[in-house]
């Protein structure tokens, strides 16, 4: 797939994430970026409001952060952010916290939000944020428990606590718009964006 692209420009970029799953679609479609941890406080990141702009806002700090540590690399960052109730949802700390959210979304939908965020010498070049809608099964309470005891490591990284790529697949009832928005990055807009530049 690296062969489409520009070699000089595929390494110019470093792809701004902590995720494991978002790791593993590159590596799927034989892409060999640079990855970076952008280090920020995601709850501290200033004018949340609980709407779908909340992960563009995000995405965006993890994207400055980043740009300011490597000059003349164009930076690529994302966020996934549910609302849920007019509220947005993040990461759990704890298997309580998480057991809390899979039963709240038990038998209901939600709205998950991808942003992707490129950037260089802290300069926007272009930003994008794909909606999927969601609908949950409605699942027995003690398979929600037993699903967090088992995965917790796995799914306390992930916002919404679950993992449609792995175990967490049986929640789903209904999906309209992008799989592989729910698991972190809209893949075909990421193309198109890395070969218009």
């Amino acid at each position: 797939m690296n062969n489409s692209f520009n070699p000089q420009l595929v390494k110019q970029v470093i792809i701004g994430t902590k995720s494991q799953s978002r790791r593993k679609i590159f590596k799927l479609i034989n892409f060999r970026f640079q990855y970076r941890s952008p280090n920020i406080d995601e709850k501290k990141v200033k004018d949340l409001n609980n709407d779908k702009y909340d992960a563009l806002k995000i995405a965006k700090a993890k994207a400055e952060y980043l740009s300011k540590k490597y000059s003349n690399k164009i930076i690529v960052t994302f966020d996934t952010t549910i609302l849920f109730k007019k509220k947005t949802i993040y990461k759990c700390g704890n298997p309580e916290c998480c057991k809390r959210t899979l039963k709240a979304f038990n038998n209901k939908s939600h709205e998950l939000y991808t942003a992707m965020i490129f950037m260089i010498n802290n300069n926007l070049i272009k930003s994008t944020l794909t909606k999927t809608n969601i609908t949950f099964k409605n699942t027995r309470v003690r398979d929600i428990n037993n699903y967090v005891n088992k995965n917790f490591k796995q799914v306390s990284k992930a916002v919404g606590c679950y993992n449609i790529e792995e175990k967490g697949n049986f929640f789903f009832k209904d999906i309209y718009g992008s799989y592989f928005n729910i698991i972190g990055i809209d893949i075909i807009n990421f193309l198109k964006i890395l070969r218009s530049i």
